[in-house]
């Protein structure tokens, strides 16, 4: 099947190799084509070497026309980051309320300031809301509706079902909506996407090729991508992310010092820690206001850390109340032996006969010795 992990390896290493690559079916291996693909192959064998230059010209230029010009409104460390790849096959520009010139500037990022938003959004096709979810809202809010007719938006916040229903609210109608979340970042992958999992759903896509082409660059990029509604991600996903953030905050430096032999569960704590110390506490704050198991989960964790608490107290007593019971036994022990054996003492010395305590007479034992030496 072409979902099968091995079939999946081998079309992401084509798609390195070719410059387009598309499955238009599969079917069982040593099998026969039948039908309407019998048919269409046999067709394709008798195209002329010429014909298939022809075609081959002919796609290459398509591919190189279509590439998508993309904004991203916040410019901030994941905005940053996805630029960087979005920029190697798209035409890329950003906007933030900070001068981020420099920064966009290095990686080929055209960058606007606020105040030219019309200018902005004018020209897009993809526009990537890439802002902190406490300020989504107010960002959506504020956009110029008459600058967004016909584009793809496109969030990318850890949860999307308070995203998706704020873009519902206040986009126009004939805008497409793509409800993201690429479940990795700048500490979690460097350079290669390769297997990292990217959520999303098309919630309301009326040019589907654009979208797909813009999916592309993350399905090419040999992302794992899943496709879930907004409701399942959060569902499925949010709660495991809050916890993940919680855990990774409470491990600060201090908790985690360097050391020269490292196991693989305390690799993997650091990894945490310095994941989530990378992002910004705003972006925590969203993850706990907008999950509505996140005070349930610190109640627990504090709870959680209540009874580790109470157990290691109860342990340590127990060891310490054993460890004097032990000693106090011991030298109970002792006192009875040293009793018993003085008593075995006495009671011996009663009942031995007063001709066994007396010392032996020498001169019973010298006499035969001279007698046996007279007599040689």
């Amino acid at each position: 099947s072409e979902l099968d992990e091995s079939a999946q390896n081998a079309l992401h290493h084509l798609r390195e190799q070719a410059d387009f690559c598309r499955v238009l079916g599969s079917y069982p291996e040593k099998s026969k084509l039948v039908g309407p693909v019998l048919a269409a192959s046999e067709r394709l064998k008798s195209v002329t070497d010429t014909s298939r230059d022809q075609l081959s010209v002919h796609g290459d230029e398509e591919t190189s026309g279509s590439k998508l010009k993309i904004g991203i409104i916040g410019f901030g460390e994941f905005g940053l980051f996805l630029a960087k790849k979005l920029v190697t096959t798209n035409a890329v520009s950003c906007i933030d309320p900070v001068d981020k010139v420099r920064e966009a500037s290095k990686i080929g990022v055209k960058y606007y300031a606020t105040y030219d938003m019309v200018q902005f959004l004018q020209e897009l096709d993809v526009v990537i809301i890439s802002v902190p979810m406490i300020e989504f809202e107010e960002i959506v809010s504020s956009l110029p509706k008459s600058c967004l007719h016909g584009k793809l938006i496109v969030e990318v916040c850890p949860m999307s079902s308070h995203p998706k229903s704020i873009l519902m609210k206040y986009l126009p109608p004939d805008a497409d909506i793509i409800c993201s979340n690429p479940m990795f970042g700048p500490t979690s992958s460097s350079s290669s996407w390769d297997g990292l999992p990217f959520v999303y759903e098309k919630a309301r896509v009326a040019d589907n090729r654009r979208a797909e082409q813009f999916l592309s660059i993350f399905s090419n990029a040999r992302c794992k991508m899943v496709e879930l509604s907004a409701e399942q991600h959060d569902s499925s996903t949010a709660d495991a992310e809050f916890i993940t953030h919680l855990t990774g905050r409470l491990l600060d430096c201090d908790l985690l010092p360097p050391t020269p032999v490292t196991s693989k569960e305390y690799a993997a704590l650091l990894d945490v820690a310095d994941m989530t110390s990378a992002d910004t506490f705003d972006l925590f704050y969203g993850m706990y206001k907008y999950n509505k198991n996140s005070k349930k989960y610190l109640n627990k964790m504090r709870e959680n850390l209540a009874l580790l608490e109470r157990q290691l107290a109860a342990k340590e007593a127990y060891i310490a109340a054993k460890s004097e019971m032990q000693s106090n036994e011991r030298q109970r022990l002792i006192a009875e032996c040293r009793s018993l054996l003085q008593e075995v003492s006495k009671s011996s010395a009663l009942h031995t006969p007063k001709e066994q305590l007396q010392p032996p007479d020498e001169t019973k034992l010298i006499q035969p010795i001279v007698t046996e030496q007279l007599l040689k």
